[in-house]
């Protein structure tokens, strides 16, 4: 029979609160240990014992930890072993709100902070604010629709990555790019086979040529690139029988030609190089996945 915690602190989970604290050293595979947190700190808010224990381990194996917080990671592994053999689920974890929101886990609503002001400050809370309805009825159909949720990654070159509700085992989202890039992120499970696509709707004049040309790329919450796709003469770019390799966070870059990630040894993204040299507007439309509410928050 599993368990059922109402945890209202990560003060429950002490060594979490200490990950932000880690040096930024560079464990095997080329995995920075921000991405390592930030995969531990999914893990625990999805109640995903398996990958939350291996993703502590990795870090416990990083070079140059203090041997304090090494002790701690060990106290928080066994924890979540005890958590694991109980079959425990953990709710309501404080921290967890900006992890999961805009993904469309339930509780978690990403709503944006403009709405809460507006709303807010017609019973005199918070500064005063003159917003339309038009604009806030705006911004609550975005809400409601799972787009518009922007939130830093650990991954300098997938920086403020728009997130993408999958709620329903699909998502869909709509944007413009020339020179530089459009990143997001959505939640994947492990063995999901994705279906990407990228369909151009208008094409603009770029900096070299105006045409429907475009690039899509998939990373893992690493930055390791999965695959890649560009427009052809007999389709636009499409990405598919891809199988995730675990349950996380994975993130789509849409680009022009010839803007391209740069790669390091291992296949994980450094940075870009190039400019993109068309411009287009585009919609871009995963399917395959599974409903993010299915993954551990129930």
């Amino acid at each position: 029979m599993a368990g059922v915690i109402n945890v209202r602190s990560w003060i429950h989970l002490p060594a979490i609160a200490l990950l932000a604290t880690l040096a930024l050293a560079t464990p095997a595979r080329g995995q920075s240990t921000a991405a390592l947190q930030a995969s531990l700190q999914l893990a625990v808010c999805l109640n995903d014992w398996d990958r939350a224990i291996a993703r502590a381990s990795q870090l416990e194996a990083a070079p140059g930890l203090p041997i304090k917080t090494v002790a701690q990671l060990i106290a928080l592994r066994r924890q979540m072993q005890v958590y694991r053999q109980n079959q425990t689920v953990v709710n309501n974890i404080s921290g967890c709100e900006p992890v999961l929101a805009g993904f469309g886990l339930p509780g978690y609503t990403g709503r944006p902070v403009e709405i809460e002001r507006a709303l807010y400050s017609s019973f005199g809370i918070g500064s005063p604010r003159v917003i339309s309805d038009q604009t806030i009825r705006q911004q609550e159909a975005l809400w409601q629709a799972g787009l518009g949720v922007t939130v830093d990654t650990p991954l300098n070159p997938l920086a403020a990555a728009r997130r993408i509700n999958t709620r329903r085992g699909s998502g869909v989202s709509t944007g413009a790019v020339s020179r530089w890039i459009d990143v997001y992120a959505f939640l994947g499970a492990e063995g999901d086979t994705p279906t990407l696509v990228l369909d151009v709707v208008q094409q603009r004049q770029g900096i070299l040529y105006a045409d429907d040309s475009s690039l899509l790329f998939l990373f893992d919450s690493a930055g390791r690139l999965l695959a890649e796709a560009r427009t052809t003469a007999a389709q636009q770019p499409r990405l598919e029988a891809i199988t995730l390799p675990a349950t996380d966070v994975y993130y789509i870059a849409v680009t022009t030609p010839e803007h391209r990630p740069i790669l390091d040894a291992d296949g994980f993204i450094t940075g870009w190089q190039g400019i993109g040299t068309s411009a287009v507007t585009y919609t871009l439309t995963l399917s395959g996945l599974t409903p993010s509410p299915q993954l551990g928050q129930q």
